[in-house]
């Protein structure tokens, strides 16, 4: 397997991590660079982002993401693999007349609020894919999928109608328990448990303050902010019995509409099917297991 991440970097500051330009454009401002975990310029950049901030008050980099490129093969072997679901839209089911009960959430992060009400959802607005979720975390997926799954008596996936026609909401209530030596962060370099206190003056000398936000829950709802390694998950007896699970435990935060949210794992069939079936929305990662036992 390969790592690498893509940052979207200021471009004042390009000439920092390269001597010879070896960025993309992406915009006049932004310019795209891709660092390999192996390379000893990733261990730099941590160094090279705090001289940036301190010296000159401004950002290294503006985004960033971690690409994992896997042989055939590695993927093939894979006991379990991370289902990752590649396209996000809005308006997500709250703002569309779906009901929550906040009041069982946890108190800290936000995570695990109850569901009170079918999903809806706006027609016309869901992206033309077998699988997408909103910004709120909700998954939806299609028909061709769901009559997939069922064709393929594959466990661990429920559906429930929404109220656009052939569309369902897909929850699994089969859980397994992430492990310790998942790494999770804000980023591949800043591994804050949460934020800070913030007040910025915008136009009119209003003040805006910015409250600190909790990205790992000591309640242990939620472990951090975003993944930043491939899942590790401990072993269950259960494990083979299903094809389709989420964490117990959340990665995200609660932010306007954002909720932390569980991680998706899947056995081969259920990528067999994706695959066959040419199934669209979906990227697959390995998924470890561990030897010990979680009952």
């Amino acid at each position: 397997m390969k790592e690498i991440v893509e940052l979207r970097v200021n471009c004042d500051y390009v000439y920092l991590l390269f001597k010879v330009d070896e960025s993309k454009n992406l915009e006049t401002s932004v310019k795209v660079v891709e660092v390999d975990k192996e390379d000893p310029l990733y261990n730099q950049i941590s160094v090279i982002r705090e001289e940036v901030k301190n010296k000159y008050g401004q950002s290294l980099f503006f985004g960033w993401r971690i690409k994992r490129k896997y042989t055939k093969r590695e993927l093939a072997l894979a006991s379990l693999l991370h289902v990752k679901i590649k396209t996000s839209f809005e308006p997500a089911g709250e703002e569309c007349g779906t009901l929550y009960d906040e009041t069982v959430a946890c108190s800290v992060c936000g995570a695990n609020r109850k569901q009170l009400t079918t999903l809806i959802l706006k027609k016309g607005k869901i992206p033309k894919k077998d699988i997408v979720r909103t910004l709120g975390g909700e998954v939806v997926v299609s028909k061709k999928f769901v009559n997939a799954v069922r064709q393929r008596n594959l466990k661990g996936l429920q559906f429930i109608p929404t109220n656009v026609e052939n569309y369902y909401q897909l929850i699994t209530n089969t859980e397994v328990e992430l492990s310790s030596n998942t790494i999770v962060g804000i980023d591949p370099w800043d591994f804050s448990t949460c934020s800070e206190e913030r007040e910025f003056t915008v136009s009119g000398d209003t003040p805006v303050q910015f409250e600190k936000e909790i990205y790992k829950c000591p309640k242990g709802d939620t472990i951090g902010l975003n993944m930043l390694s491939e899942p590790y998950l401990l072993n269950s007896k259960f494990i083979g019995d299903f094809d389709f699970f989420s964490s117990r435990q959340k990665v995200g935060v609660k932010r306007g509409l954002l909720r932390p949210e569980a991680i998706y794992i899947c056995s081969q069939e259920f990528k067999k099917m994706i695959d066959e079936e040419k199934l669209t929305g979906i990227e697959f990662e390995i998924a470890h297991i561990e030897s010990d036992f979680s009952e």
